[in-house]
């Protein structure tokens, strides 16, 4: 894959189109990461684990000291090829670690949280972000996850902040979004979807949230997770 995609698909995952079912994940995972990451310091060593896209490096624009992406699957961002339940770096190497829709491919989440742990700089930080209430996107995937099995994989960590990207109403609207994409096998019937019932699903769910009706995430599509060593 060129450049230019990889670009593409970033900007897409960072700044979602109203037509993309997982719009209101990836809207509020953005609203969630931005402002912590401002508040970093400069000159930062990061890590991308799963880093072939990179979507949230332009959110550390001004405050990257390098820049380090590994992934099982080499691209032109990618500067190691490896897995991230053992990364192949020295410890205390890192300020950040990024890992976005990763750990629900890791044989052993809490081996890799481990390693993750093992290579930050006492104070560094860790984002994340997993599915819970969601379909598998492919036959790779191993997990799913919920508060408790996070606060368990992430123990280790001197600070732990768990939030659902969406609670259970826009939840359950990205559900109804993903099952048109998933069912919907005629291109045309794709095409008109996601220009009209798509958008809408989306708007609806964003009214939801923002009107905050309950508190309720048993739904949560997905769960962020900003940890601190």
């Amino acid at each position: 894959m060129n450049r230019d995609n990889l670009l593409k698909i970033a900007d897409a995952r960072l700044y979602p189109s109203l037509t993309n079912p997982n719009y209101l994940v990836l809207r509020a995972r953005r609203q969630i990461f931005a402002p912590y990451l401002k508040g970093l310091a400069h000159d930062l060593n990061v890590l991308d684990v799963g880093g072939r896209y990179q979507p949230y490096r332009r959110l550390l624009s001004g405050k990257i000291g390098k820049y380090f992406a590994l992934d099982v699957d080499r691209t032109e961002f990618v500067s190691v090829v490896g897995n991230g339940q053992h990364i192949p770096f020295q410890d205390h190497v890192f300020d950040l670690v990024i890992a976005t829709g990763v750990f629900e491919y890791f044989e052993n989440p809490h081996e890799a949280a481990r390693d993750i742990w093992r290579v930050l700089k006492p104070g560094g930080s860790l984002i994340v972000s997993v599915g819970a209430v969601v379909p598998r996107f492919v036959d790779e995937e191993r997990w799913r996850y919920l508060p408790l099995g996070l606060k368990s994989i992430f123990s280790e960590f001197s600070q732990l902040r768990i939030a659902p990207e969406v609670l259970s109403l826009g939840g359950f609207c990205r559900l109804i979004n993903l099952g048109f994409h998933d069912f919907l096998k005629l291109s045309p019937l794709k095409s008109a979807y996601r220009l009209s019932v798509c958008p809408v699903l989306n708007l609806l769910g964003l009214i939801l949230e923002y009107a905050r009706l309950t508190s309720n995430d048993k739904w949560a599509g997905n769960y962020n997770i900003i940890a601190v060593k």
